[in-house]
């Protein structure tokens, strides 16, 4: 279940906490995904911290053969053994910098499905598979695009502006009765029962919110290990616009 999901469905885990350890107390602006729906595509656009979902709708739901792969799979821990154990070759680097040091390997491969589902596998909630994927023999409509490297924080829109669309993470997926179902689990189970079967847009925007921040109080640990293990609470508001019709939702979380 995606994180957001899991916010929805009440249930946050060290997934939730992950994603809210950038923010502080206030209001941020969240991930937001577009939806174009027709009979036969789903196509999709998506901010950072969403494009795993459908990175994972691609790979679950994807007919099997083998897969054009290239991008950057990012984790801010050290798991370069846990990977060592998988089909597809990774050659990692380490990256430090003025902030957290990160560990990266590129991947530029043509490997079947499976490979990819094992990938997947080893997900952990600080690891970003920032994949652009397409099949080896051109099957459409399947197609993932995502950039492979984190966009810089957005300036604030001027009154007036023009909503711009995502772009961190673009594509299309066919629609099936097993991914539409996945999606609606994963992006819109909060309006799963709202949305007609001939809907044609659906939007996804939502806000962070950060009421409350319990920082631990022991003094053996470092400024940084604080705040990792920072807790948070707050609430997700949610904006679903679905054809024109907007449905707007709050759920309280902790972690």
């Amino acid at each position: 279940m995606d994180w957001l999901a899991k916010i929805i469905d009440g249930k946050a885990d060290e997934f939730v906490h992950a994603k809210i350890l950038k923010y502080g107390k206030g209001t941020h602006p969240g991930p937001r995904a577009f939806l174009t729906l027709s009979r036969k595509k789903i196509a999709f656009k998506a901010d950072l911290d969403l494009e795993k979902v459908f990175v994972r709708a691609y790979v679950n739901h994807v007919p099997e053969g083998m897969q054009k792969v290239a991008g950057v799979i990012t984790t801010y821990t050290d798991r370069r053994d846990e990977f060592s154990n998988i089909a597809m070759p990774l050659e990692w680097r380490i990256a430090k910098g003025k902030g957290a040091t990160t560990y990266k390997a590129k991947v530029k491969e043509v490997v079947p499905s499976q490979h990819l589902k094992e990938l997947l596998e080893h997900d952990d909630p600080t690891t970003f598979f920032l994949l652009s994927l397409t099949p080896n023999d051109g099957l459409k409509p399947w197609k993932i695009a995502t950039k492979t490297s984190f966009p810089k924080s957005p300036a604030a829109s001027e009154e007036g502006e023009s909503e711009k669309d995502p772009v961190f993470s673009k594509g299309a997926l066919a629609r099936t009765p097993e991914v539409w179902e996945f999606l609606l689990r994963e992006v819109l189970p909060d309006v799963a029962d709202e949305i007609p079967d001939k809907a044609k847009k659906v939007k996804v925007r939502q806000d962070i919110v950060i009421e409350e921040i319990e920082i631990p109080e022991d003094p053996k640990l470092s400024f940084a290990e604080k705040r990792r293990l920072a807790k948070k609470t707050g609430k997700l508001r949610r904006r679903v616009e679905i054809d024109g019709t907007v449905h707007e939702q709050e759920f309280a979380f902790t972690a």
